[in-house]
């Protein structure tokens, strides 16, 4: 009769915990803080974190701050049916494995920030039906697989902005139609090659803010019929006019600013000139004549034009000869030294 009784009581423990979670352990003693009608109440969690963790009543957040969790293993956060928004910032996280969060039919927005992260595997974020963002700022992440977001039907923003990414790769998505707005500023991307987004047609906004972008592929934005902001201010590029416009016919803010480029004209936009609203391109050693055609078609074409700096005396430069035509030339027909100090910040009329 001990024996059953034994028995008994080991596999309930079981299915009410390890056996139940079906997981790689992930936390240990961990304090999971839970918010709901503005009330906090904090639980401790060994194992996974599971529904079975949880209240019944509606839950507003689970959150998961301050702690060294050195990774979040298969099924860290699963069996969860309560709408909710997972925080889990903070914990000195160095990887996301593969199906880290499994069975979160209801979960609205999934917050990493500020963690270690430095790779993500294939299918970390995967059938979460009704997630809406992915936020995965502030971290070291330097590789993302293929198919790491896969099968996310609602998700609409994604930031990976102030990470370690050199390359951008649409392949990390497969079946997210409603994604409309990547973020990936703050990042050491080099390149955009041929038809970078071609899969992504939803999106409406890219940001690529602040990497080391010195070449875009003409067919980069190939399909993106529905994109209306596209922002590549604080990079190395030097050339945009072979850069195809109208594969985005929705365009209407455009950010270049801080780039190297000393020659631009009103030709290379003319494919948005329609829809275009705003075009930032202040901080670029732009020649002067050039300068003087844009801001001519942009006033034109009802256009704001960024063009100058408030607190800069010099907006422009002049080459070393034939400075009244604006024309693409090399690099050794400017000064240097001009050339050089357009790269600091500037303040924006």
């Amino acid at each position: 009769m001990d024996e059953t009784y034994s028995l008994l009581c080991a596999l309930l423990f079981c299915s009410v915990t390890v056996c139940a979670q079906n997981c790689a352990p992930t936390f240990q003693n961990n304090e999971v803080e839970i918010e709901l009608n503005n009330q906090k109440r904090t639980i401790t969690v060994t194992g996974c974190l599971t529904g079975y963790h949880l209240p019944t009543v509606n839950i507003d957040s689970v959150n998961i701050k301050g702690q060294v969790i050195p990774s979040l293993n298969s099924g860290a956060i699963s069996n969860i049916q309560h709408e909710l928004q997972l925080n889990i910032i903070h914990n000195e996280i160095d990887i996301i494995r593969e199906h880290a969060f499994r069975n979160l039919p209801r979960v609205q927005n999934l917050y990493l920030d500020h963690n270690h992260i430095t790779s993500v595997e294939s299918f970390a974020f995967e059938n979460l039906p009704s997630l809406k963002g992915i936020y995965l700022r502030n971290n070291n992440i330097d590789l993302i697989q293929k198919d790491t977001f896969v099968n996310l039907p609602r998700l609409g923003v994604i930031y990976i902005n102030n990470n370690k990414l050199k390359k951008f790769d649409q392949n990390w998505f497969v079946s997210t139609p409603t994604l409309d707005w990547i973020v990936l500023e703050g990042n050491q991307i080099t390149s955009l090659k041929r038809d970078a987004f071609q899969y992504l047609i939803s999106l409406k906004a890219i940001d690529f803010t602040n990497n080391k972008l010195r070449y875009i592929h003409p067919r980069a934005f190939y399909r993106l019929n529905e994109l209306e902001e596209l922002s590549l201010g604080e990079n190395e590029l030097t050339s945009f006019e072979e850069v195809n416009l109208s594969y985005s016919s929705a365009l209407y803010r455009l950010s270049i600013d801080h780039n190297k480029f000393t020659h631009l004209s009103p030709r290379f936009f003319n494919a948005v000139r329609k829809t275009m609203k705003e075009i930032y391109m202040q901080g670029n050693p732009l020649q002067c004549a050039c300068v003087d055609e844009l801001v001519l078609w942009a006033s034109n074409n009802d256009i704001k034009l960024h063009w100058k700096c408030e607190d800069k005396e010099v907006y422009c430069v002049f080459p070393l000869s034939s400075e009244n035509d604006c024309e693409k030339r090399p690099i050794s027909h400017f000064n240097s030294s001009l050339i050089e100090s357009f790269r600091s910040d500037c303040t924006i009329e």
